[in-house]
């Protein structure tokens, strides 16, 4: 009777620990919310600027251009957008350079401060990663390995 008893007990905590297991939700753009505004890199050559809207409608939106000599020397239209990954649902962090053939990348981490996506499908980069400290953002493109090629941009928020 005593074995039955806690037989019972211990089935019914499996019971209550499974019912209130923690779930995670899929990611949305609201939680990128601290990308938005226009963040600018002066260097010797010129400026880069990347600039995002707010998230809304469970988009983010964005655009960057590096102007040389008074000249647009490069753009780029940036979109994060809700995706079906392999594991369910995600984000994609979408580029088109030069306004061209879009080129996806899905979201490996996420926190309050920062952010990863990666292809590992793709020629260069394939991994783009955002991380916020205060008024700047680093953002940085690279091979998808810690120590291999890439390339890192320190933006200041423009009020």
């Amino acid at each position: 009777m005593v074995r039955s008893l806690v037989a019972r007990a211990l089935a019914v905590s499996a019971l209550a620990g499974c019912a209130s297991a923690p779930r995670t939700a899929a990611p949305t753009v609201a939680s990128l919310d601290w990308l938005e505004g226009r963040w600018v890199l002066t260097t010797e050559d010129g400026r880069i600027e990347e600039s995002w809207l707010p998230p809304a409608g469970g988009t983010l939106y964005g655009v960057g251009r590096t102007i040389s000599g008074g000249e647009t020397r490069f753009y780029e239209f940036l979109a994060i957008e809700p995706r079906n990954g392999p594991q369910g649902p995600t984000l994609a962090y979408v580029a088109r350079p030069r306004g061209g053939t879009p080129t996806e990348f899905l979201l490996v981490e996420i926190a309050t401060d920062h952010v990863v996506f990666t292809n590992p499908q793709h020629d260069f980069p394939k991994r783009i990663s955002y991380q916020r400290s205060g008024n700047e953002l680093h953002a940085r493109v690279d091979d998808g390995t810690d120590f291999g090629e890439g390339e890192d941009f320190v933006y200041t928020l423009e009020p």
